[in-house]
This record gives structure tokens, sequence and C-alpha cells, in this order.
């Protein structure tokens, strides 16, 4: 995928995802800033992106499928950095922005 169509399939999941937790634009956009609010609209979105994406199951990280997921579907300039920061934060989702904010992206 390129960044270009990472970016229409992530607007395809926060159309789905957004009106089921009624979270607010400002609140999704927070995230791609690093802020993780826990605010049960934020927490619920989040868990509905993921799922969509097959990186959790049983509402944990699922290490394996996201490492195959960022395999198929990030472009090349991020694939590397992602994979590395996924891996540094297996216990701990959040950590994932710390990791590497420059190629941090959340629908």
């Amino acid at each position: 995928m390129t960044m270009k169509q990472l970016k229409s399939t992530g607007k395809m999941m926060r159309k789905t995802c957004q009106p089921k937790n009624n979270a607010e634009d400002e609140q999704i956009e927070a995230i791609s800033r690093g802020e993780f609010r826990e605010e049960k609209e934020v927490m619920c979105y989040i868990a509905c992106i993921m799922k969509m994406a097959n990186a959790i199951k049983n509402g944990k990280l699922n290490y394996e499928s996201a490492m195959k997921q960022a395999d198929l579907l990030l472009p090349e300039e991020i694939k590397e950095p992602a994979k590395a920061a996924i891996t540094a934060c297996r216990k701990v989702g959040e950590c994932i922005y710390k990791e590497n904010p420059d190629v941090f992206f959340f629908p």
C-alpha cells in the first residue's frame, strides 16, 4: 500500500468506528498527536479500529497478527519502523506512538 491508500483505508475504518462509539473528531485527532484519552468513546474507538485491523484479540494486542498486517498493509517507508515499534511495545500499546511518532498513523 502507498500512504495515500493507507489514509483512504483509514478513512473508511473511521467512518465505520466513529459513529458506533460516538467519538468526536477532536477526540480522534488527539490520538494522532499521541494523546490517548481515557474516555469511553476514545477507548472504544481505538478498540474498534484495532479489531478491524486484526491487531487485537480478546482485548489484547495480537503481536503475530499485528506484524503480519504491518507487512501486508503498511507502505515501505514506514513498514520497518512501525514493526520495530510494535515489537518494542508488545505489552503497552500506547508506547507505539512514543517509540516513533514520525511514523505513527491512526485513522
